[in-house]
Parts: structure tokens; sequence; C-alpha cells
């Protein structure tokens, strides 16, 4: 192989080559045993599937390792495929990237696969790649490398190269291959389940085949096993019916894994919290002794206090372009300060001082335990209390996550100086708050939205599961990974445990759990802010149902009457006919819409299928009015939207900035509805003087000038001050509105008079968005005129029942402000009512005008606008992240391919093992259990040890794996897996977890990630009292 490559050196630069030369290589070499494994990964089940998902072309991919993209055409079209996408691609690439990076392990370095030529050949730029060999080297250095292979033929490959191309390495990425297959075989045939006469499935009767090179073959030595039995050996639950069992299969379909922080890039996995008193005295000992032998190096923009700091003595060390770029792309920065040379020397100093387990990423993991530690001191960090700020106050209630991130960083500057607090920020986030490090979180997802605390919640467990995989993460993946259902006992304890934070957070932002200086919360607090939520979410849940429905119409109504009493009879046949007029037949359905029938009046044309004469005697069994039918029913429709209005708007006043629904609470409010003045007219000569005379609109004309789309609201605090907001139902906000005087003239509801024509005021606004127009590109004036629709007084609210949640959402000031513009925006239900009512043909001649009924369709606007509005279909972020206009996640919108849709599930709900779940609605099935099992988790502390002693096999039994419990009378070898509890010393508890044996001393083992972690576990597997 050598001597075929120094051949291509001697074909000249690699910049004259026409086509790349290829190599020759030998199946047994360490280049061709791996391109073998790339071939084997390139044809994965997985991944040829989602080729054909995306109707990738397989014969022009480009892979970029580095960045964890592939490249390609779609249709004929170039595109790029990334981790952070929605395409599945970070959920399929894991194993393939890993193997590509080998083939392209520096950044930007590319790999185009698949290759073609003759077999048994590779680009010579592939082989270099590989090897580490120059890339583009210059005449000399080819010819100099030319020289050296011919007096010994073979490679020299870096010694940072090696043990990723290692006999080892090529043995776990084949197994791991096998793992991929086999997981691939059980979602496929989960995916295929179809239920039986029962509604059930029986996955015992499923055979998946297994994979030679997987764990699980080596371990079974068993070529098939039941869907089931494997299931229950990995400790996950058995579905019983087809809908359960896509569930689980769109759950297997996520790689946390792969979002892991990398020992290249990707932030870090957070161990400062795991840290208890004396490992961080030892920390603490490392770094001082680190930092006497390095030299400070203070940068330009810091004081001398602050350049006395670890970070400031790592900030020191990063290239300039790096420093300069700190505060726009922080992350990038952080993975170059927790990676660089310094840091890494370090963390190898504080591993090897706290007997942490080695691993590609455990320097990195110990240096910024350190640099958190040093940000935030003493034990434990908690997202009330971080580093002095608290990130879910009440005064960061209705912010943004980034607009929170910017005032933490902020009050980071303080301690660590502007260059370093971006930094300083992201550390102490990945420990105590990662869900603030999501990618792509929608600015108008706001703390104290229902959707907030969803996310949160989703956050929490992806955590549990894969430490520092949020930072890999954007919105909708995190949102995907919610809507697919708990699949194990072990995620069951992870949702309650995730469930508790987000939840108390949320009471806080909505004021109905008051925040206390230690931030202990009791349980009934739990459930008082638990019970709030899901009672918002069901109002919510309601109101969007109801603004999603079409209105009823006459003739469905009538229909459905005729249906009832007529059931074998088609009533939309045209084939009735009065005997003694001639005209075109009509249907029993139009005659029954335009009422009432006269059962002698009518004959059939075609008694076969409409017998009239033997249905007339049944007549009297319709409701004998369908008129009035429908005008009930329509009026419950207008009314079910009145309150659905209402409640979407005090839920748009509940995000306000807390400071401003204060001033809100007691203020005097009013509502006022913007109209444009009537201009239309022309000039005459009256007695030789040019005049203005107005002319009379037409009735279209006239409704054109309301602004339909929004309502003014006004605010007169108890100061004086006043305060306007524009309230948009149809893009879902309530948003400060600025340019109106202190006090509004208000004009007389005058269509038009040749003597009246208020001109109204000129203000500096734009009013485009009472018009649903075009936002204008520059600053405009606006004539305009007020007309007052509703009030609230200014009488202070009055403390609220027993039996009232407290909060602003759920106050009756709330409701009560809500109904004003709830009647607002369904005045103009007539028009509506009018439309849905419809025109017969028998009342064709009759009153009806189709000019009146297109009119009234042009002043409803608002109606089309809610109904998009309500399906994510308006222009604006808001909707073009995936939510509704009440903040549901939209069913699909967030990871298509990924989406779960069991029962009502479009609705992202809170929801636990022991609170409505997927296939569920929202509502709280038991809050007793839930607050009473809050700290039974699989991976909560205990002290009882009696307690633990009667049930470990029941506690150890909820973590999740077909590990083996820890026996104190087994002999346990190198890389021996068991499960046990372990002391901590952060808080003294007994915790059970998953174990490996590593050099003699066990340590924490992800299942997901099959990496071990942290310190050495203190007796482990030994029940003694602390």
């Amino acid at each position: 192989m050598a001597t075929s490559f120094a051949k291509t050196l001697s074909s000249g630069p690699a910049k004259d080559w026409v086509q790349q030369p290829r190599v020759d290589i030998h199946p047994d070499s360490t280049l061709g045993r791996w391109y073998l494994q790339l071939d084997d990964a390139f044809m994965d089940p997985g991944f040829r599937e989602w080729l054909q998902e995306q109707q990738l072309e397989e014969t022009t991919l480009t892979f970029i390792p580095s960045q964890g993209q592939v490249r390609g055409y779609v249709n004929g079209q170039l595109k790029t495929f990334c981790a952070s996408d929605d395409s599945g691609w970070a959920d399929i690439s894991r194993t393939l990237m890993s193997i590509l990076k080998r083939f392209a392990p520096e950044p930007g370095q590319e790999v185009r696969f698949p290759w073609y030529g003759r077999e048994g050949q590779i680009p010579a730029p592939i082989v270099a790649q590989f090897y580490g060999e120059p890339i583009n080297p210059t005449p000399a250095q080819a010819a100099t490398r030319v020289r050296q292979i011919r007096e010994n033929p073979s490679f020299r490959m870096p010694d940072s190269y090696l043990s990723a191309r290692s006999e080892e390495a090529l043995s776990t990425q084949a197994q791991t291959l096998g793992d991929d297959a086999n997981r691939h075989a059980m979602i496929t045939a989960l995916k295929s389940q179809v239920d039986d006469v029962n509604g059930r499935v029986d996955l015992d009767k499923v055979q998946i085949p297994i994979d030679p090179r997987s764990a699980l073959f080596k371990s079974t030595q068993r070529s098939r096993m039941s869907l089931a039995q494997l299931l229950q050996s990995d400790g996950t639950k058995v579905p019983t019916n087809s809908e359960q069992a896509f569930g689980l299969a769109m759950a297997l379909s996520f790689d946390l894994a792969h979002r892991a922080p990398g020992a290249a890039s990707g932030g870090v996995r957070p161990m400062a919290g795991l840290l208890g008193a004396t490992a961080l005295r030892r920390m603490n000992t490392q770094v001082k002794q680190w930092m006497t032998q390095h030299a400070s190096q203070p940068t330009t923009s810091q004081t001398s206090p602050v350049a006395a700091t670890l970070l400031s003595r790592l900030l020191g060390n990063l290239p300039e372009s790096t420093r300069i770029a700190i505060r726009d792309n922080p992350s990038v920065a952080l993975d170059q300060l927790i990676r660089s040379p310094e840091a890494l020397e370090l963390g190898k100093k504080i591993q090897a001082a706290l007997k942490i387990i080695d691993t590609p990423t455990s320097a990195i993991e110990s240096v910024s335990a350190a640099l958190v530690q040093e940000l935030d001191p003493g034990v434990g960090k908690s997202p009330f209390n971080l580093a002095g700020y608290d990130l879910y106050s009440i005064e960061n209630a209705g912010a943004s996550h980034a607009e929170i991130v910017r005032r933490f960083t902020l009050h980071l500057e303080g301690k660590v100086g502007v260059e370093g607090a971006p930094i300083a920020a992201r550390l102490l986030l990945a420990t105590a708050a990662p869900e603030f490090l999501v990618k792509n979180v929608p600015p108008h997802l706001v703390y104290g939205s229902h959707t907030w605390a969803n996310f949160a919640i989703e956050a929490s467990r992806i955590e549990q599961q894969v430490p520092g995989a949020l930072a890999n993460m954007t919105f909708s993946q995190v949102m995907a990974f919610g809507s697919a259902p708990s699949v194990s006992l072990e995620s069951d304890d992870q949702l309650n445990s995730a469930v508790r934070l987000p939840v108390i957070a949320w009471g806080i932002a909505n004021g109905v759990i008051k925040p206390n200086a230690g931030h202990a919360y009791t349980p009934s607090v739990f459930t008082l802010a638990l019970t709030a939520l899901n009672k918002q979410q069901k109002e919510l849940e309601w109101a969007s149902k109801i603004l999603n429905s079409p209105a009823p119409t006459r003739e469905e109504i009538a229909l459905a009457e005729l249906k009832r009493v007529f059931p074998n009879i088609d009533p939309t046949l045209e084939v009735l006919e009065r005997p003694w007029v001639k005209h075109t037949p009509v249907s029993l359905l139009d005659i029954y819409m335009t009422g009432p029938i006269d059962p002698k009046g009518w004959e059939s044309n075609d008694k076969y299928n409409l017998p009239f004469d033997q249905i007339s005697s049944r007549l009297a069994q319709l409701e004998p009015d369908i008129k009035t039918k429908f005008a009930e029913k329509f009026q419950t429709y207008r009314q079910s939207h009145e309150h659905a209005i209402a409640i979407q708007f005090k839920y748009q006043l509940s995000l306000l900035p807390w400071t401003e629904q204060d001033s809100i609470k007691n203020a005097r409010i009013s509502f006022h509805e913007l109209h444009r003045p009537y201009t239309k007219g022309k000039k005459i000569h009256l007695f030789g003087r040019p005049v203005f005379k107005p002319e009379k609109y037409s009735d279209e004309e006239s409704e054109k000038l309301k602004g339909r789309h929004a309502l003014l609201m006004r605010v007169e605090k108890k100061n004086g001050g006043v305060d306007y907001y524009n309230y948009l139902p149809g893009q879902a906000t309530l948003t400060p509105a600025e340019g109106f005087p202190n006090t509004l003239p208000e004009n007389p509801k005058k269509q038009w008079s040749p003597n009246f024509n208020p001109a109204g005021i000129r203000l500096d606004i734009d009013d485009s968005v009472y018009y649903a127009e075009p936002k204008k590109t520059q600053k405009t004036e606006s004539n305009v005129l007020f007309s007052h629709v509703g009030e609230i007084s200014d009488v202070p609210e009055k403390p609220e029942d027993s039996d009232t949640l407290p909060g602003t959402y759920f106050s009756d000031r709330a409701g009560a402000l809500g109904l004003i513009p709830g009647e607002f925006f369904t005045r103009d239900y007539d028009a509506l009512e009018l439309t849905a009512k419809g025109v017969t043909e028998l009342e064709k001649g009759k009153a009806f005008d189709a000019k009146l009924k297109r009119l009234f369709l042009s002043i409803i606007p608002f109606y089309d606008g809610i109904q998009h509005a309500i399906k994510g279909n308006v222009s604006g972020a808001v909707f073009d992240i995936g939510f509704d206009a009440l903040g549901f996640i939209i069913p699909g919108a967030m990871a298509g391919r990924k989406a779960y849709k069991a029962g009502r599930g479009g609705f992202n709900i809170i929801k636990s093992g022991l609170i409505a779940g997927a296939g569920e609605s929202v509502g709280i099935i038991d809050v007793h259990n839930i607050t009473k099992n809050l700290n039974k988790a699989a991976n909560a502390g205990y002290k009882d040890i009696q307690y633990l002693t009667k049930n470990s096999n029941a506690v150890l039994s909820r973590l999740k794996g077909k590990h083996d419990h820890y026996r104190v009378s087994q002999v346990y070898k190198e890389n021996a897996i068991a499960k046990g509890f372990f002391l901590s010393e952060t808080d003294a508890r007994w915790h059970p977890t998953v174990a490996i044996l590593k050099k003699g001393s066990w340590y924490a083992y992800n299942t997901v990630t099959k990496v071990p972690y942290g310190v050495q576990l203190l007796q482990f597997g030994s029940l003694d009292a602390p």
C-alpha cells in the first residue's frame, strides 16, 4: 500500500489531478479493514431507510465528520443534513460518522463515498487523511516522502491516531453496527404491528434476528429471540397494542448518545454538582498548585482582581480571534477553552487526585468542574441561586430564554469581567440549568408559559439520561423526544423527577406559589402548582379545540336529522317535484332546510330510491323547525368562541412581565376599536369656490375601515401613567403599543354623514396590525378614530375565594377583562351565521342576496385569521416554530419524522407515569401519588438502610438494562457491569446505579452512551449506615 501510495505522490501535485489517483489496498491492512467496516456502515438498514425517506441520491454523498454533516442531491438540488435539523440524521448517523472520522480525522476534511473505480482501490487523498500523510505536499516534500517509502515501505501514523484505529476500536465499531442492526430490526417490527380483533398485539410471537456482530449475540449465542423477550431483558415495557408499539418504536429511534459531549467538541458533561466536600477540597488544592506554577496573563479588558481567576488564566491562552468572537459564539470559545493544552493539563491532575475514571472526556469534565466551582463555591448547584442569580425568579417571568441568559451573563460580568462572562454563563448553565443551552429556542417561548413548562420537563428527562446532551440539541428535537412515551420503569421515575422543578418554577412565574429564600418547597406547594398548570392546560386545550372547530351549518344539522329518521334514504337526491308547477327537481334536504314540508305538496320522480309517499307519514318525527335548531346551535358556537377568545386573552395577559401584570391589577382598563376616517369624496365648486363633498360609502367600504384584527387596550395606572397594548388574537400576542396620547378622543359610531365626517387624530403609529396588512417599512403617520368598546374599573381586586387558584390567569379580573375582546371579536358572527345558514334552491328567489353574502364574508376576516392561527399557518416567528395560537405544539410540526401521534396526542401536556401521558389528554390522575413518590425515583437517594435491605431487588430492578444485581460473594472481572448502591458524599445517601469495574474500582456507567464517568464509587454494593 505504501509503495502504491508513493506512486501517486510521484504523479504531481493534487491540484493538477484531473481525477484522483487510486491506491491499491489490501483487505488485511489497517485501512483495508476499516474500509470494509465503512462499507458495512453504509449498508446499515437504518441508514438505507433514512436515505430513501429523504430521497437522497447515494451516488454523490459528501461527508464532513468534524461537523457531523452529509451533503448530497435531493431531486436535483444540493442539500446539507446536520445534527441540528429535523430530518432524523442525528439519530442514525452516530456509528457511520464515527467510522468516517478515521478517514477524515481533522477539522474540515471530507469523504466522498461510495468510491468508484477498480475494486481494492481507494482515492489517494483518503489514504493520506487516514494515515496522517501530507494532503497537498510540495514537490520537494513529495520527493522526500517517496524516497522514505522506498527505503522503508510503510506509513508513519501519528500517535494520536493509533488508539482510534486499533484492533479494539475496530471490534467495538463492529459490535456497535450489530447493536444498531438489532435496534433497527426491533423498531421495524414494532412499527409493523397490527391489533387483533381484541385490540391487542402479542410480541412473544414476533421473532427478531440477532446480528452476529452484536453484544447480545456474544452474550447469548442466539440467532433469534422474541421481541417481548428482547424488550424485557433490557427493562423496557412490553406494548400490548399497536399504538403502544408504535410509540415505543419512536422512543427507540432517538439516539441521545449521539448528543453527548465529545472529546473534540460539544460542550461538557457537568460534574461539579456530583462532587462532595472532600473531593472539592482536593480539587481546589490542585487548582491552587497549578495557578502558582503558571504565570498570570491578564487580558487588556480585565481588572487585576478578575485576572487572578482560573478562568482568566485559561482565557489568556485562547487565540485572539477566538476571544474576539466569545460574545457572538460562546459555545465554540468554551469548547476551545476547556480543551486547550493548559486546561487538559490541569484536568488530568484533578482527575488523578480525585480518582476520576479515565475516559476521552474525563480531563475536560474535571477542569470544567474546577471552573464551575470557582464561579459558584459550595456543594450542589441550583438554578434558583446560581452564582448569586435566580434564573427562575418572578422578575424573569415573561422573558425568553435568550433574554434570561443575557441577564445572567450581565450579572456575571461583575464577577469575571465582560470577556469571560459568556463562557462562565455556559459553564454554570450546563451544571444547573442546561435547558438554557438548547439551540433554536423560539423567541416567543417565554418562561411562565405552559409550553415552556413542558419543554423544561422534557429537557430534564434528556439530561438525566445523557448529561450534557442538551447543548447539542435543538428545541424541536427536545419536544420530539418528549412526544414519545415513557418506555421503562426507570424512564417513569426520571419523568417523575423531571416534573418537580419546572412545575414549581412555572408556579412562581405565574404567581401561583410564592418563592422562599431557601427554595425548599413542600409537596403541598408542588401539588398546588401542578393542579394550576393542569387546569390552565385543560382550559387552553378546550379553547384551542373550539377555535379550531368549523361553524355548524344548517345543511349538516338538517342532514343529520334526516338521517336519524330516514337512515336508508339519500335525502340529497334531487327527485322531488310539485305536481302543479313545472320546475327543476329538488332534494328532500332542500325542502326540509327551507321548511315546512307539506307531505301532500310533493311527488318523487324516483320512487325506488326515494319513495316519498311511503315515508311521508314519518315526516312528523323530524325536528319541526330546523332553522330554530340551527340558530340555537350557532348561538352556542358563538358563545363558545367568545369564551375561547377570552381564555386566550387572559393567557396572553399572564405572560406579560410581572411588573406589567402588577400594574394592570389595580388599573383602570378600557378597550378601544381603531377606525380609519371617512375620506371618500370629490371636489366640487360651490358659489365659485372649490369645496370637498363627502360621498356615501357602500356598506362594504364602510366596514373595511374598521380595524378588526386588533383591539387597543388602555391601562390607566394608579400613579397617573398610561400604557397601551395591542391584542391580536389571530397572532396570539398582547404587546405594548406606542405612539398613543394619554387621552383618546372618542368618536361617535356614525358610518357617514354629509355634515359630520371627523378626520380623526394624526398619530405616529403604524396601523397595519389592525388590518392584517404588511408592516410598513418606513416610519409613518396615520389618521385614526377611536370607539370605546368596554372597560374595567380601577377598584382594587377582591381577595380570591379559597377555592380560586392564585395567579393572574385564574383571577376573576382577568376573566372579566377577557370577555370584552371575546365579545368584540365575535360581534360580526351574524355574517358567519348567514353563510353557515346557506341558501336553498327554494330560497334563491327570496331576500337572500349573494352580494350581501359576499359583503359579510369580507367583514369577518378575523374568523379566517383565527382559523389559520390555531393551525399555525400565520406568518411570523410565533407560528413558524410549530405552536398554535394557544401555545400548543402542532402535531407533526416538531421533527416531523419523529412525531408520535397517540390518541389525542397533538397537545403537549404535563405527563408522567402518574400524570396523564401518551394517549391521554390533560389532567392529573393521582396528585397524591405523584407527591408521595417524588423522591422514590430509580436514582433517588435513600437513608433508610433497612428499607433498602428489604427492597433492594425492587429498587434496582427499576434501573434500565439487563445487568445482574451486585453480589458480595461474586468475583467480578475487569469491565464487569452490575446494578448496586453507592454512598454519595454529596448528600450522604445511598443511590442505586449501574456501575462498571475498571482497574479494581467501581465507577458509574451510563447505559445510553455505554461510557463510565465520575469519581470512584464509595462502598459500592455494600449497604452500611453512613
